[in-house]
């Protein structure tokens, strides 16, 4: 039997009989052993698993051959069913790792290849879907479902020429594959196709293992119940290098200039280097410093290091922990900042052009000297983001303390001694085409500047333009 995906292509599945008579008749499956009742609870979670999948119920099936597994965690059968609810909600990263280990085990398994070369394909990972078909059909050269695959994937990198061949190649061995026949009806294949110059097709398809992502902004920041501060204008300029799916590298340079009522303005200057590294799989480790220059003399020369752990199933759940140490020496005896802050985000609803996810995020923040008498600050921030086709709408907002603390992954550094109360803010995302995008922010912040102004606050305007090539 035969599963077929949203574009038609046929991927194949495990007979569904042979999975029920051995859950009926208590048989041992291939690829694990183990007592009789271990054996049983691993089939009949098998069967279970299949039956709900094929009447649509994923996540159901997903549940059932996670109990497989765990019955028998090298079950082959329980492993490459894994991967059918996985493709069909399109958890197309998952997938990727699952097929990627049940091939090293089983290099020339026909349904881990086709499955892996599947999920490849829809996360536009052509070049190594490629790879992956031609490896499996030197064992399996004429099977149709391989073809179709192959041929897809060369339609997707511009290979046109390539493709009509191998549906005409389809259609010799299964004349009236409705997935060949509709392809061969397109009028780009109809007349002389062509295949584009492979360097031409991996810069078209994002094919390069390097890829750059740059981006600048203003934002303008209006004071309010301060005895001083008037306004400030900010421009920053970000720009990030990407290696791979593995490495990225983060480099940001602001600059502020804050004007002040009946006192001189004041300059400060930010750099914030970061490193992100994602190898092991759903695993992210991320270090990073943030450096401060200015015209202020209890601050300048700050420095923040910062780095954190997150474990996360994308699109799904994420969760982790960051720690940043900030340290001002020209602050009288010397001024340091210890932070903690754990996190937790959910997807909420995911359908074919929305995603709403949620964020909670706290805050410990111990300065080694004392404010108001108090070590310790304590805070809680939630951000609530739906993405919808091209646009990305974010609401947050927080309450508590804070003072000198760090935000937006160690970019943002408050090093100015104010007492922070709450805050929040909504930004709006708009991508104008594959490379280009922009944003537009607005936030309020309360805080304490002085004593005798205990509940100030402060307006900022952003807006940002966002380039990735």
């Amino acid at each position: 039997m035969r599963i077929e995906g949203k574009d038609g292509l046929t991927f194949g599945a495990s007979a569904a009989g042979l999975l029920l008579l051995l859950a009926c008749f208590g048989g041992v499956a291939t690829g694990f052993a183990g007592d009789g009742r271990v054996a049983l609870a691993h089939a009949e979670e098998v069967a279970r698993a299949w039956q709900c999948h094929t009447n649509g119920s994923h996540a159901n099936s997903i549940a059932h051959y996670q109990a497989a597994l765990q019955a028998a965690p090298e079950s082959l059968e329980a492993r490459l069913g894994y991967l059918l609810p996985l493709l069909a909600l399109e958890r197309f990263p998952e997938a990727e790792v699952l097929a990627a280990g049940i091939l090293r085990q089983y290099p020339a398994n026909y349904y881990a290849n086709l499955r892996l070369a599947y999920a490849l394909r829809r996360q536009g990972k052509y070049e190594a879907a490629e790879s992956v078909l031609s490896q499996a059909l030197g064992c399996y050269p004429t099977d149709v479902a391989l073809l179709l695959e192959l041929a897809l994937v060369k339609r997707a990198r511009h290979q046109n020429a390539t493709a009509r061949r191998i549906w005409f190649d389809v259609l010799t061995l299964s004349p009236d594959n409705p997935l060949a026949l509709q392809q061969l009806a397109d009028p780009a294949l109809a007349q002389n196709p062509v295949d584009e110059p492979l360097s031409s097709v991996l810069q078209a398809e994002g094919g390069r293992k390097i890829h750059f992502e740059t981006a600048a902004y203003y934002a303008f920041h209006a004071y309010r119940d301060t005895v001083a501060k008037d306004h400030a204008h900010a421009v920053g300029l970000y720009a990030a290098l990407n290696y791979g799916m593995e490495h990225v590298l983060e480099l940001e340079q602001d600059h502020l200039h804050k004007y002040y009522r009946g006192f001189p303005s004041l300059r400060q200057y930010d750099t914030t280097l970061a490193y992100a590294n994602y190898s092991l799989p759903h695993l992210k480790l991320r270090l990073g410093g943030h450096h401060v220059a200015g015209e202020d003399p209890f601050t300048d020369g700050g420095w923040t290091a910062f780095g954190g752990a997150e474990w996360y199933d994308i699109n799904r759940w994420a969760a982790g922990v960051d720690g940043a140490f900030s340290s001002y020496p020209e602050f009288q005896a010397g001024l340091n900042v210890l932070q903690v802050s754990p996190h937790l985000g959910l997807t909420l609803w995911q359908g074919k052009n929305h995603l709403w996810s949620h964020e909670l995020r706290g805050y410990w923040i111990h300065p080694n000297q004392n404010s108001d008498s108090q070590r310790d600050l304590f805070s809680v921030e939630n951000r609530l983001s739906l993405g919808w086709r091209d646009w990305n709408f974010s609401a947050v907002g927080w309450a508590g303390e804070q003072m000198y603390a760090v935000r937006n992954d160690g970019f943002a550094v408050y090093n100015l001694g104010e007492k922070h109360k709450a805050g929040y803010g909504l930004e709006i995302r708009y991508a104008i085409s594959r490379h280009l995008s922009c944003a537009v922010r607005a936030s309020r912040e309360h805080f304490r500047d002085l004593v005798i102004t205990p509940n100030a606050s402060s307006e900022s305007y952003m807006a940002m333009l966002s380039l990735k090539y």
